[in-house]
């Protein structure tokens, strides 16, 4: 991707110059929005697939909950899940006008290899070129027919918010298994150097002695992990609020500089905004898939359809007839 131009109000410019500056320090805002919406969504989708929140709801299965409750197939939310585990947030931040398809496609490459292909103008590149390269950096043509309906895990939430207790929960379980095992095989390698020499009349007697020895070191292991737990979610929390605090500074001083609010209708029109951009880029990239098949009677039809909606949906915004 080309460095970026900094640009800046010229001294005693136009009146137009001054609108067009304007405008430019808007598309800058909206552009960060959607891409602050697209990590948020993906980050929001992820946590609600791993705590299995969507059977509280009521719903069987993930693919459910997103269809019938969040409107997006099951495969786009997985795209957004893949973006924000594989995909450093730097790049979805400078990429997110490319849109979620392409950056989950993206996800498939190594880091080296994202870094290389979001250098070539992500946004430009069609979905058939973008598969084209992906196939030839990693030689899987038969895998980018289509996104996979699964993908590993990855979990942040919106504003970057820590789950507490699943951070506590996981941490627990990962310290006492660690522990428990490391005291489990010394244990057990005492017990058989014993239990060698032991004749048999004291065999039960061992057998107690262990089962004790293995609570005492359970207890031990469990109060050692607490404590590490405490302190690694204290820590989290104080890491939480200074980025929490740096972030709000940061959009209050651009909502100052934009003359914009940060309410809660401008979050929610910037995830709408992202929704209606990547349906927008879908239906162009399945025109670009006809283009590149030959069937261009077929792509020019659909084009001029989705030209037609979206200039409808314009006139049917206030004051829309005169932008």
């Amino acid at each position: 991707m080309n460095e970026m131009q900094q640009l800046s109000l010229i001294p005693d410019g136009t009146p137009e110059q001054a609108q067009a500056m304007g405008l430019h320090y808007e598309i800058m805002a909206a552009a960060q929005a959607a891409a602050n919406s697209l990590l948020a969504l993906g980050r929001k989708l992820k946590q609600m697939r791993d705590t299995g929140g969507y059977k509280r709801l009521g719903f069987e299965t993930f693919a459910d909950y997103t269809e019938q409750a969040v409107g997006i197939r099951q495969r786009q939310a997985y795209n957004y899940i893949s973006v924000v585990e594989n995909v450093p947030a730097r790049l979805v931040e400078e990429n997110a006008a490319a849109g979620v398809t392409k950056l989950a496609l993206l996800a498939k490459l190594s880091p080296a290899d994202q870094q290389e292909v979001a250098g070539q103008d992500l946004a430009n590149i069609t979905v058939t070129e973008l598969k084209q390269i992906i196939e030839e950096k990693n030689g899987l043509a038969e895998q980018l027919s289509m996104l996979q309906e699964t993908a590993p895990p990855a979990a942040e939430a919106e504003s970057h918010e820590v789950d507490m207790d699943a951070l506590r929960a996981e941490m627990l379980e990962q310290a006492r298994a660690e522990v428990a095992d490391a005291h489990r095989k010394e244990l057990d390698s005492a017990l058989k150097a014993q239990a060698d020499h032991l004749a048999a009349d004291h065999a039960e007697a061992l057998r107690r002695s262990t089962e004790s020895t293995r609570r005492e070191v359970q207890e031990a292991a469990d109060r050692k992990t607490a404590e590490l737990v405490e302190q690694a979610a204290e820590n989290a929390r104080r890491e939480q609020e200074e980025k929490d605090s740096a972030a709000l500074e940061q959009a209050r001083k651009t909502a100052q500089k934009m003359q914009l609010s940060a309410s809660e209708e401008s979050i929610r029109f910037a995830v709408l905004f992202e929704q209606l951009q990547n349906a927008a880029q879908e239906m162009m990239d399945l025109v670009d898939t006809l283009t590149a098949a030959g069937r261009t009677e077929e792509a020019v039809s659909l084009r001029t359809a989705l030209t037609g909606a979206l200039q409808a949906l314009a006139e049917q915004v206030p004051g829309g007839a005169d932008v």
